[in-house]
């Protein structure tokens, strides 16, 4: 125990004995890891420590329910609730520490702020604001005070108050470092959520200039996506310009580099995206090996042939160990297969064409299989279908017509029927004869 440990200790003995302070501030002890736990987004550790506060400032509080601490050990349960989510077990145990302090005092402050916050989360910011009023008038300061600043700038915000939210949660940014991170999650989130474009790039950009920011990448990635949904993927990709200066550790920051990356992709600049992909996928980490997956589906998107596949097996070989890069080098591997195969059971053709157009994406090899099946036995039942699939993924219209010139039949497939909407009798037998073929290939 700590000096100061030892003399609170003594102080209290002649009231509830040394084991019963020694449980109150075992518990606060506990509360704050648990806040820096979830600041960082560690739920899972944070919400054991939560439990673990719970216990022991409940097992402070039996031992002495009229104690000089009883009020410290329930504000101690009601917060740790709050933080674990169970608003009604927050509540009841925040209002009897409440009701049992005296006023004005920093327990009684406390306990508001935390009731407060605990309104906030029910959906009730008219009963929330003003005991976080109260709260903020009558903090001194700190970690506290910016809490207090935090969740009244979010019952502002929430009541439709946007401008006095804004100012609550700039001066939770201002007062406290750790808050001000939650602050800036804030900001970022009710930006979208009120449609504030340039909130949201402001809260995005403090984010990224925070050396801890990195912490809660999960957040920003998420809210990064949110924003580009509303505003359009030009948007997000704006919104992680301020990567190159970012003060975030490497991991974190080629991750956001990825997301970007996917975002320049979407939005038509495949240039600058393919180059970032490539230059990801050269280092190592978890985004190394995503970028290596990406880098492998545009190769396959545009793969014109099998050597060209083969390019994107060799891209991905490096990160085999990752799952979906293992997927990928699978469903490669069974389609090289299906297209040697084919040369002496061409239905085998078909298969590796649906396994291009539906797995990997290659929409060009996907076409040309389909057609070397229907070239290859133009008499089998399920050549119309292949060529129907071809004609699906042709673009450009001499093919278009052309294909459809085959399609032309004096007595027309059931396939070609039914994709006229006309009645196809036949069909469901076809369907079920091609599905036991395509099933005995792949098992060959």
């Amino acid at each position: 125990m700590s000096d100061r440990g030892a003399v609170a200790c003594g102080v209290v003995a002649l009231l509830s004995g040394c084991v019963y302070y020694n449980a109150i501030y075992n518990a606060e002890r506990l509360l704050q890891e648990g806040e820096a736990l979830d600041r960082t987004g560690r739920d899972s550790l944070a919400d054991v420590r939560y439990r673990e506060v719970i216990r022991k400032a409940s097992g402070g509080y039996r031992e002495a329910p009229d104690g000089d601490w009883a009020g410290q050990a329930l504000l101690l349960i009601g917060t740790a609730h709050l933080r674990l989510g169970d608003l009604r077990a927050a509540r009841a145990a925040l209002e009897e520490a409440l009701a049992r302090a005296t006023p004005e005092t920093e327990l009684a402050r406390r306990a508001e702020l935390f009731l407060g916050a605990a309104l906030v989360e029910a959906g009730d910011v008219d009963g929330a604001i003003p005991l976080l009023d109260r709260a903020v008038e009558g903090l001194g300061g700190g970690a506290a005070l910016a809490e207090a600043h935090l969740w009244r700038g979010r019952a502002r915000l929430q009541r439709g108050d946007p401008l006095r939210g804004w100012r609550d949660l700039e001066e939770a940014e201002a007062l406290d470092a750790d808050v001000g991170l939650s602050a800036q999650l804030e900001t970022v989130r009710s930006g979208i959520s009120l449609g504030e474009p340039a909130r949201v790039r402001t809260g995005v950009g403090a984010l990224l200039a925070r050396a801890d920011g990195g912490e809660v990448v999960d957040s920003v990635s998420g809210m990064v996506a949110q924003a580009a949904t509303r505003w359009g993927e030009a948007f997000g990709v704006e919104l992680l310009s301020g990567l190159d200066s970012a003060a975030w550790a490497p991991r974190p920051r080629d991750r956001m580099r990825l997301i970007q990356a996917e975002l320049r992709l979407v939005a038509g600049d495949t240039a600058s995206a393919d180059t970032e992909l490539r230059r990801l996928s050269s280092g190592r980490g978890p985004a190394a090996v995503s970028a290596r997956v990406a880098v492998a589906r545009r190769q396959l998107a545009v793969a014109a042939d099998l050597d060209d596949a083969r390019s994107a097996l060799a891209t991905l070989l490096p990160a085999s160990g990752n799952e979906a890069a293992g997927l990928l080098i699978a469903d490669v591997a069974e389609m090289q297969g299906l297209a040697e195969l084919g040369l002496s059971e061409p239905i085998a053709w078909f298969a590796a064409a649906e396994i291009a157009r539906d797995r990997l994406g290659s929409r060009v090899l996907a076409r040309g299989f389909f057609l070397a099946y229907a070239d290859a036995v133009p008499s089998d039942p399920w050549a119309p279908k292949a060529l129907l699939a071809a004609l699906s993924l042709t673009e450009d219209e001499v093919g278009r017509s052309w294909l459809r010139s085959r399609l032309e039949q004096p007595l027309p497939s059931p396939y070609v029927l039914a994709a006229r909407g006309e009645p196809a009798p036949g069909l469901e037998e076809l369907e079920e004869g091609l599905a036991l073929r395509l099933l005995e290939i792949r098992a060959h």
